[in-house]
């Protein structure tokens, strides 16, 4: 029974840590402010999917992942992670019957609202980001929801992670 409860562990490390990868990797500049927020959108699947074995352990852990990757305050990105996860968590069974349009809208939403909790931070800690590149992110998340949703899903039923 041990063994069933943490199949398919491996799968969910590896698409977060693609999603730290696709954050970095370098965009043109014209293009910085439709980057998705790859990390949330991927967690955020598995606390739908997932939600008795992902919470907000992982999301905090991941977040610090995150912000020492980008350099930022240590903690900006965990606790908006936590927030956000937080939030997921006792709404999961609701955005799971959703529609996928609306999951997206939903998705869109929550990103506003990740995105607004990341700037706050960063303007209260001293290092002010652009406002502007990060409601089109938002954009971008929502309208990315859906494949990702998908591509997810099926690499779940797949490995019959559980």
């Amino acid at each position: 029974m041990q063994n069933e409860q943490k199949r398919g562990t491996w799968l969910i490390v590896l698409s977060l840590l693609i999603a730290l990868i696709l954050t970095v990797i370098p965009l043109p500049q014209s293009w910085q402010p439709f980057r998705p927020d790859w990390l949330f959108l991927v967690l955020a699947y598995w606390v739908v999917a997932l939600p008795h074995r992902i919470g907000l352990l992982w999301a905090f852990i991941w977040g610090l992942v995150f912000d020492a990757l980008l350099g930022t305050v240590l903690g900006l990105h965990s606790f908006s992670l936590c927030i956000l996860v937080f939030i997921l968590q006792l709404n999961f069974q609701r955005i799971r019957i959703y529609p996928i349009w609306k999951q997206a809208l939903t998705m869109g939403g929550l990103s506003l609202i990740y995105l607004a909790l990341v700037l706050w931070l960063s303007r209260i800690t001293g290092s002010p980001e652009s406002v502007l590149s990060y409601w089109f992110s938002a954009m971008v998340n929502m309208l990315l929801w859906p494949w990702l949703f998908i591509l997810l899903r099926d690499l779940r039923r797949y490995f019959r992670v559980a």
